[in-house]
């Protein structure tokens, strides 16, 4: 118990190191870019360590095995192969530290790490708004007068409170807390966001998070509270829905580009239907990923940014290893399911809707849920983890 304490304070340690340095890199605070890049591989460094540190609790684990878990340790492999050759074509390097962070969470309590993130972000966003207050720091990308606070991107800020959000939903309603604060504070950092960096999709979000959270903690809590088979198998493919729904919208887009319908919601928006089919056009699909930022840049001038998570994965990360998040995100949903954890999926339903206008879904510093397939969760039934 005391090794694997230990473990569990090096993994948040070496999170809340790499959490640090690359929440850093998307503000205007003056780092210098060795420091973080030292914050973020020692955060590496440690997260692997404190893996292998517990060398009874591999040795368990290995001396265990069922049918199962070698199908795990299978598909394991097959992802991280994916994923190195994925970076190979796309050079982010974020496609293996995401394999890394994840692994070396085996059997840390996800509680820990949502606080280790909640508490880290928190503190880079209020020293960057202290800053940004005194004058040390001023607004970034601005389009139009659009406010970022210290932050480069006003979106990209938004999306980081909706994440920290999500975890401070996630935190309270497993300790039963009184939400009516939180509900508060969420409604005046919309408003707030919304009126001066225009963050419409972001701020909506986040407006939306306060029935959605109110209809969890009456409706989940409750004894006889029951998922339908068909609710269940929507939950567990939602990663899957998204990213056809995504690829349909898309196409029938390109296809009929004078639909008023489709050019609606093109606008409403930002045009991320636009960009999702300039990505097709100077690129198109990719199965196991492709460079296209530092491409487009030699025969394209103009904004593009492909802002749909699933189009991230379609062009640059590859469809490759969109089938296997697909395939470990219905994997950590089947895996509540089965404890009656309901609090888990209902947020990753969230996350998934979210990325269909926003492209954070496989950066660590943003979704810290990535984390958790081999962590543990504490119900509020019971104790069994995921394992």
């Amino acid at each position: 118990m005391k090794i694997r304490l230990e473990r569990e304070r090096l993994y948040c340690l070496g999170l809340a190191l790499f959490l640090v340095g690359q929440l850093l890199g998307h503000t205007l605070l003056p780092v210098p870019l060795y420091g973080r890049y030292f914050l973020i591989y020692l955060g590496i460094f440690i997260s692997i360590f404190s893996f292998i540190i517990d060398f009874r609790e591999l040795y368990y684990a290995v001396n265990r095995l069922t049918l199962e878990k070698i199908e795990v340790i299978i598909f394991i492999i097959i992802l991280t192969i994916v994923s190195i050759i994925s970076y190979k074509h796309n050079y982010s390097y974020a496609l293996i530290v995401n394999i890394i962070f994840i692994l070396s969470a085996y059997h840390i309590r996800f509680e820990k790490i949502l606080k280790t993130f909640f508490v880290v972000a928190c503190s880079v966003l209020l020293i960057m708004l202290l800053a940004y207050i005194l004058g040390l720091v001023g607004d970034g990308q601005v389009l139009q007068g659009r406010k970022t606070f210290g932050y480069r991107m006003p979106t990209d800020l938004v999306q980081l409170i909706v994440y920290i959000t999500l975890s401070k939903i996630y935190l309270n309603l497993m300790k039963g807390r009184n939400n009516t604060s939180l509900y508060l504070l969420i409604f005046v950092i919309a408003i707030i966001t919304l009126v001066e960096s225009s963050s419409r999709l972001g701020s909506l979000t986040l407006l939306l998070l306060i029935p959605y959270t109110i209809f969890l903690k009456r409706k989940i809590f409750k004894s006889d509270f029951q998922i339908s088979k068909f609710t269940q198998s929507i939950l567990k493919n939602l990663f899957f829905i998204g990213a056809l729904l995504s690829y349909l919208v898309t196409e029938l887009f390109i296809r009929y580009p004078n639909n008023s319908v489709l050019e609606f919601i093109n606008q409403i928006t930002s045009a991320r239907l636009t960009n999702n089919r300039m990505g097709i056009e100077f690129f198109g699909y990719s199965i196991c990923g492709q460079d296209i930022y530092t491409n487009i840049s030699s025969f394209f001038k103009g904004w593009f940014y492909i802002d749909n998570s699933f189009y991230v994965f379609l062009l640059s990360y590859g469809l490759a290893l969109l089938v296997l998040v697909g395939i470990a995100y219905r994997y950590v949903v089947n895996k509540c399911l089965k404890i009656h954890e309901y609090i888990i999926p209902f947020i990753l339903l969230v996350i998934v809707l979210d990325s269909l206008i926003d492209q954070h879904f496989y950066s660590l510093e943003y979704n810290i849920f990535l984390l958790l397939p081999f962590s543990t969760l504490i119900t509020y039934t019971n104790e069994e983890g995921l394992k």
